[in-house]
């Protein structure tokens, strides 16, 4: 099925007049690496502008002191205090930028030993995730993953080009098999349920196909996440929103020269645009 702004509309958190932030979650985003880090200031910015009420990112300190310069609204919490933390979050966003490092990959391998809450992986956290036998078996509770082709080929052996002939068969079967809410990101991105229900993104837009949106994402379902919704509710919304503020941007520049941090302002205007449907 299509991804309708009606359906959408219907499943948009409510914001009570007498919420405090902890009404609208907490997330705790796991990113960033010397060579990545505009990656988690972008999900970080995108769960916050989507709603979510607090956000920690979990960084190395060199990323650290560029996002607090960015974003004074984020908390930041020691990488080596993750795992004996991570239950006070309601959301946990593992990925972005994230980098490979033997420290990195050993807190991965951490955290899929753990009792995680929702969670969403992306990026370096899929790659890592493709290391691992049968990583599926080990990742227990409620989990999103965001691939796009190359990803998706690392974490199935499958080629890229098998992956882009049949992409909602292929995204269905694995996302029955792994037992996780699965986004293929591309031209209509593909929304499986672990049940093998599949939502399909009405937006094929070439502005979006650039350096950081996949970021912006992340934070975008995280962010959904956190205010209540359900996994496989809260990553079509987050998907929808992504694309409506790539729609509204490629009216207004064109299909060249966005950027990734343009998408993110967007984001509010176009929640705003389906509550008035």
């Amino acid at each position: 099925m299509e991804l309708t702004k009606e359906w959408v509309a219907k499943k948009l958190p409510t914001r009570p007049k007498n919420a405090h932030k902890g009404t609208f979650g907490k997330v705790l985003v796991i990113a960033g690496s010397e060579n990545y880090p505009g990656a988690p200031y972008l999900a970080c910015v995108a769960c916050y502008r989507v709603g979510a009420g607090l956000v920690t990112l979990a960084t190395e300190q060199t990323v650290k002191i560029i996002v607090s310069r960015k974003l004074p609204e984020v908390t930041f919490l020691p990488p080596h205090e993750v795992v004996g933390k991570i239950n006070e979050y309601d959301v946990v966003l593992i990925g972005p930028g994230l980098g490979q490092s033997d420290q990195t990959v050993k807190l991965v391998k951490d955290l899929l030993n753990s009792n995680l809450p929702p969670t969403v992986i992306d990026g370096d956290g899929l790659n890592i995730l493709s290391k691992v036998g049968e990583w599926w078996r080990s990742l227990k509770g409620e989990v999103v993953v965001t691939p796009h082709s190359g990803e998706m080929a690392r974490l199935t052996g499958l080629t890229i080009k098998e992956i882009q002939s049949d992409r909602i068969d292929v995204a269905q079967y694995f996302a029955k098999k792994w037992e996780k809410v699965l986004v293929l990101k591309g031209t209509n991105t593909v929304i499986v349920s672990p049940s093998g229900e599949v939502l399909l993104s009405p937006f094929a837009n070439p502005a979006l196909a650039t350096a950081g949106t996949g970021d912006v994402l992340a934070g975008a379902i995280a962010g959904m996440l956190a205010q209540g919704l359900k996994p496989f509710d809260a990553t079509a919304v987050g998907v929808y929103i992504h694309g409506l503020a790539g729609e509204i941007l490629r009216k207004k520049i064109g299909n060249a020269g966005v950027l990734a941090s343009d998408v993110l302002p967007l984001l509010p205007k176009a929640i705003k645009l389906l509550k008035v449907i």
